[in-house]
């Protein structure tokens, strides 16, 4: 009896989506670019600014460092990521940058990523 329940369901839905095909597609088209500006208007209405660094560590290794800034419940949040690679390892035009201390790559990584930090 289930299985006769479950194919019936599937037929109905199936001549459902069938007969309201164009209403379906143009709902489609009205609410996916919504939805797609949503998330494009995001960034602008969440205060938030990151960047990231690298600085020489130890060994041939080298930290990569990404630091989130964003607010939550009115204070300012720092969150820092941190991974170590070898030097190596990083495209010569960031790698230039390595020194002793922190260096800003925010632009560098972004040109590498080829997206927005």
């Amino acid at each position: 009896m289930l299985p006769l329940l479950a194919g019936l369901a599937i037929l109905v839905g199936g001549a459902l989506i069938v007969a309201f095909w164009d209403d379906i597609v143009n709902w489609l088209k009205d609410f996916i670019p919504k939805v797609a500006q949503f998330f494009r208007d995001l960034p602008k209405k969440i205060a938030h600014a990151a960047a990231m660094f690298i600085e020489r560590v130890e060994n041939g290794l080298a930290a990569i460092r990404h630091k989130l800034y964003y607010k939550e419940e009115g204070q300012w949040v720092e969150e820092t990521t941190t991974r170590k690679v070898k030097e190596d390892e990083i495209p010569p035009h960031i790698r230039r940058k390595i020194s002793m201390q922190e260096e800003e790559i925010t632009q560098e990584m972004s040109e590498e990523l080829q997206m927005e930090i």
